[in-house]
């Protein structure tokens, strides 16, 4: 029994030693965003009929995050694919019908988006795919890869996106 022990505790510290401290990253720091810095991005946003605002964003471990703010006065004509970004959406005000999977019709067509965070993406004309109708407090993941856009909106619609990118 002692030996066992023994053996076990040996193991333990010779595993605790051997990890490099190389192994081992340092946090990254947190990135903060205030009601009141969302308030004036939106403030802005509608003044001067912005759609896609980037707010904060961070290097994290795998890629990079970042949050942006999106309002919307119309519907969307056609849809988009990111390539590399999933995006999540938080529903702050308004409300609408989102579609999303289906596939782009015709000839799909290259749009950098990386200004805004969602990288190399593409658009195009939607066919088919989900339609459900989003209001406030909804919230909607969409994979990288998948087509989507809002088909009506019953007002203008804002929502907070979440962006990841892996390849960043």
């Amino acid at each position: 029994m002692i030996r066992t022990l023994s053996r076990s505790l040996a193991v333990t510290f010779v595993t605790l030693v051997a990890v490099p401290a190389a192994a081992q990253t340092p946090p990254v720091p947190a990135v903060h965003i205030s009601p009141a810095e969302i308030a004036a991005l939106l403030e802005t946003a509608i003044a001067k009929s912005a759609v896609d605002q980037p707010i904060k964003s961070a290097d994290v471990h795998g890629g990079k995050a970042l949050v942006a703010m999106l309002h919307r006065d119309r519907a969307e004509a056609g849809a988009l694919i990111h390539e590399r970004v999933t995006e999540t959406y938080y529903i702050l005000h308004g409300s609408g019908t989102i579609v999303t999977g289906g596939t782009l019709g015709g000839t799909a067509k290259p749009t950098d988006l990386t200004r805004v965070g969602a990288g190399p993406s593409l658009s195009g004309e939607r066919q088919g795919g989900d339609s459900r109708h989003v209001s406030p407090g909804d919230v909607i993941i969409i994979p990288a890869g998948t087509p989507h856009s809002f088909s009506t909106l019953d007002s203008p619609i804002s929502y907070l996106v979440f962006r990841f990118d892996p390849g960043k």
